[in-house]
């Protein structure tokens, strides 16, 4: 006990005491220092808006958002954690904050934090290949991001990232099963010329695409059946051929000196033009070409709807050039039925949108716009939708609940003499008498299939009703009347 009238015992305490008063300042002084570090940090965190980012002598990028106003790739800080003793090794990057209060605490001197700006995409996994990428110094390089960074303002996207998760599960299994190489799928909006959803799966272990790769632009191919559409459409514009009248696909059919078989072989009778597009008959496709004139007329009309020129996809983006292969000899008879020409899948699409809503500038893209555009209905393309929802007859419930119409189409590709892959596609559009929205579903190489062949309507074709069912509840689909479904 300290005797207060004892001077030595008085000045212990005074000495006591100036060392507690000192301990308590120190520890006051760390914790103040501790704090407004982590209140600076927390300030840079909560942050977003570019002007703010007055460290970093990178510039921070515009947002990118979908339909919805979800946010698809933006700018931020990440904090990495570094020692700088010797040499420079980075121990964490992208530290939340409260590891990094940990460290403080520690107060080693060769501990150091970086803040660096970077790009974030929270829904990489879903929209890869589509939305690119920016290098080191924060600048956009490929795809949607090199236009941004040519542009001081917040963009927003057709996509709507709900539904294209969706696509994505769905389409997943449907990978997983049928064991492509590669899967590709677009939905299009026909009444805004949006593109809703856009999915890429890339079922390879080795040899994966690049993601500064758009597959829908950059990817070129022969697509098969899915070009009898074409041909009929022709044939109809040009006042060639009667929908009633029929073709004798059983008698021998040459380009040059090869014979064309259909595969399997598809009737004894001779057939309507309805049922040469729903049996998928190569001999009928090409004796409808053959009313045609061949540059006059046939090419004339592939170039009017954009099969033989690249197409525009939105925010400087364009499309590869179409590849015209004189295949077997003549491409005036082989393109009718879906070879000789090769093309991306977004020229396709725009094909089918102008043939079936009639809107002559159709062309779908990622950007969002501002207005709705009306059907411009007329005999060829009232036509066309009909006998596309006839061949495109389903046991599938979704076919009738929402007035499927769709062309399938299976492409053989030669990649040595002994070995040969298929190239599945199916063109689907709904409702068929006021086309709504159009999907495109891609399979490169599948190595399993529904059925005893190899074609679209064993693979994609029910591999678009499996994400169907699972997308339709959000989807703009008042407009379907099953009781009026003459156009």
């Amino acid at each position: 006990m300290f005797n207060l009238s004892n001077e030595t015992d008085y000045k212990l305490l005074s000495k006591t005491r100036n060392l507690y008063n000192f301990f308590t300042l120190s520890i006051l002084l760390l914790f103040f220092a501790i704090l407004a570090k982590l209140v600076v940090l927390s300030l840079d965190k909560g942050d977003r808006s570019p002007s703010n980012f007055i460290a970093s002598n990178l510039k921070a990028l515009p947002t990118v958002y979908d339909f919805n106003k979800n946010r698809l790739a933006y700018s931020d800080y990440n904090y990495s954690i570094k020692n700088i003793r010797n040499k420079v090794k980075y121990i964490n990057r992208d530290v939340p904050l409260k590891d990094i209060l940990d460290l403080i605490y520690q107060g080693d001197p060769y501990i150091k934090f970086e803040k660096i700006l970077t790009r974030k995409y929270p829904y990489s996994e879903i929209t890869n290949n589509m939305i690119g990428h920016t290098n080191i110094e924060h600048q956009g390089v490929s795809l949607i991001e090199k236009f941004i960074g040519k542009n001081n303002n917040d963009i927003e996207l057709s996509l709507n990232i709900q539904i294209q998760k969706k696509i994505y599960d769905s389409l997943y299994n449907d990978t997983i099963y049928f064991n492509p190489d590669y899967t590709l799928n677009v939905l299009v909006d026909l009444s805004r010329e949006e593109i809703v959803s856009n999915v890429f799966l890339d079922n390879r272990v080795e040899n994966r695409f690049d993601e500064t790769l758009l597959p829908m632009k950059d990817l070129k191919f022969d697509f098969g059946s899915v070009f009898k559409t074409f041909t009929v459409y022709s044939a109809i514009k040009n006042q060639k051929i009667d929908t009633n009248e029929y073709f004798d696909v059983d008698q021998p059919v040459y380009i040059g000196e090869k014979i064309i078989n259909d595969f399997p072989r598809n009737s004894n009778i001779p057939l309507k033009v309805g049922d040469i597009l729903k049996k998928s008959s190569n001999r009928g496709a090409i004796l409808i070409r053959r009313n045609l004139d061949c540059q006059d007329e046939f090419k004339v009309d592939l170039e009017h709807i954009g099969l033989l020129k690249s197409s525009k996809i939105g925010f400087d983006m364009i499309s590869v050039d179409p590849t015209v292969n004189n295949f077997r000899g003549s491409y005036c008879d082989n393109i009718p039925f879906g070879y000789g020409l090769s093309i991306s899948p977004i020229q396709l699409i725009n094909a089918y949108g102008k043939i079936i809503t009639g809107r002559e500038n159709f062309s779908a893209s990622f950007q969002k716009q501002e207005k709705l555009f009306k059907n411009r209905y007329n005999k060829i393309s009232n036509t066309i939708n009909k006998l596309l929802f006839y061949a495109n007859e389903s046991n599938n419930e979704l076919y009738n609940n929402f007035l499927v119409a769709g062309k399938t189409g299976t492409a053989d590709q030669i990649v040595s003499p002994n070995k040969t892959i298929q190239n599945v596609t199916y063109v689907s559009f709904f409702p068929y008498n006021n086309p709504k929205y159009l999907n495109f579903t891609f399979m490169h190489n599948p190595k399993e299939k529904y059925g005893k062949y190899m074609t679209a309507g064993n693979t994609v074709k029910p591999a678009f009703y499996n994400l169907l069912k699972e997308i339709y509840m959000y989807l703009d689909l008042s407009i379907v009347n099953t009781k009026m479904t003459d156009i």
